[in-house]
């Protein structure tokens, strides 16, 4: 998470998508990190991956906002945990929805800011995760006269599209809004490889969605997570990427390597391939579909640079355990690259 003074946060599990939260953050764009900080107690039952995000509250007080799944032992719903003077000091994780029956993987995989029908900013945020049958949940994020959080009961995302929702698998959403602030982009992964990752557009912030189809096969991956860069407009998405091997044999995929895609809005909407996909880091990871790498966080500073923060096996005389890499980089750099 980038803060507006540049500093960069960010928050990981000490296992594989469950364990104690680590918390880091850069004060130099990402080209040195911090120890690990220090946390409250609660920070250590974390049971997913989790997720952070800025808002704003109505009284204008920036805050971060920290969610991370409940799934764990019968438990469901996720929990969230926040700081108000830019990442010093952390509240307890504080639980929602362990009533309700849905668990929250990856809660929340994104935390979009809604707009009022005049196209001013509501304060009010979209949260959605997913749960172990690919149902898509939305939630919203609203504060109440006091200055705390509300989370409403959370409602399918999307039911009109049940079908091909649970045909691909559809879980850990991507949003994006589109340049001219109209339109939000929906881009999903596909967990069970019958589809490519697949892409959804609505025009009323998320009330309704248009129907559901395949993205172009560059963008054929798990994770995406994009951010336009300041300089051109452009986006850049990463993600790790997934190889068909068989045009018939839909099991026949493995995982690839921590990549990333540069085209613009359009591109999506038009279902272009874009303008190109670069391997970030080449994955090492000693299985049999391979892969284990590219969830990735990506924040791009005011000059362009992305710092794109990933585990992975990078390291082909030692694939023991998986590390952290940050790679940095401007689309000016990749651009001269792919022109030489």
């Amino acid at each position: 998470m980038l803060l507006n003074d540049g500093t960069i946060y960010t928050v990981y599990p000490k296992g594989h998508g469950i364990g104690p939260l680590i918390l880091k953050k850069s004060s130099d764009g990402g080209l040195t990190w911090s120890e690990r900080l220090s946390t409250t107690a609660s920070w250590a039952t974390s049971q997913e991956t989790p997720t952070v995000y800025k808002n704003e509250k109505p009284d204008g007080k920036k805050r971060l906002e920290m969610i991370s799944g409940l799934v764990r032992d019968g438990n469901v719903g996720f929990q969230t945990a926040y700081s108000e003077d830019n990442g010093a000091t952390w509240s307890e994780l504080k639980p929602y929805f362990q009533d309700q029956g849905k668990a929250g993987i990856v809660a929340l995989a994104s935390l979009t800011r809604l707009k009022n029908p005049d196209g001013s900013w509501a304060y009010r945020w979209m949260g959605i995760f997913h749960d172990f049958s690919y149902n898509n949940w939305k939630t919203y994020l609203t504060f109440d006269a006091n200055g705390n959080e509300q989370w409403n009961t959370p409602v399918r995302l999307l039911a009109e599209h049940n079908v091909i929702e649970k045909y691909a698998g559809l879980c850990e959403i991507e949003v994006i809004r589109s340049p001219d602030g109209k339109q939000l982009a929906l881009l999903a992964w596909a967990q069970f490889k019958k589809t490519n990752a697949m892409i959804t557009f609505s025009n009323d912030e998320g009330n309704t969605w248009t129907e559901t189809k395949e993205m172009q096969g560059a963008l054929m991956g798990e994770r995406h997570k994009a951010e336009y860069d300041p300089v051109s407009g452009r986006l850049l998405i990463t993600f790790r990427e997934i190889i068909r091997r068989s045009a018939t044999n839909l099991d026949d995929w493995v995982a690839g390597d921590w990549v990333a895609w540069v085209g613009t809005y359009d591109d999506l909407v038009h279902f272009r391939e874009g303008q190109y996909r670069v391997r970030l880091m080449e994955d090492y990871t000693p299985s049999v579909r391979s892969g284990d790498t590219g969830y990735a966080g990506n924040v791009v500073l005011a000059d362009g640079t992305y710092v794109l923060t990933s585990y992975g096996y990078f390291d082909p005389q030692d694939t023991r355990a998986p590390y952290i890499m940050t790679v940095r980089v401007k689309l000016s750099e990749l651009d001269q690259r792919m022109n030489n």
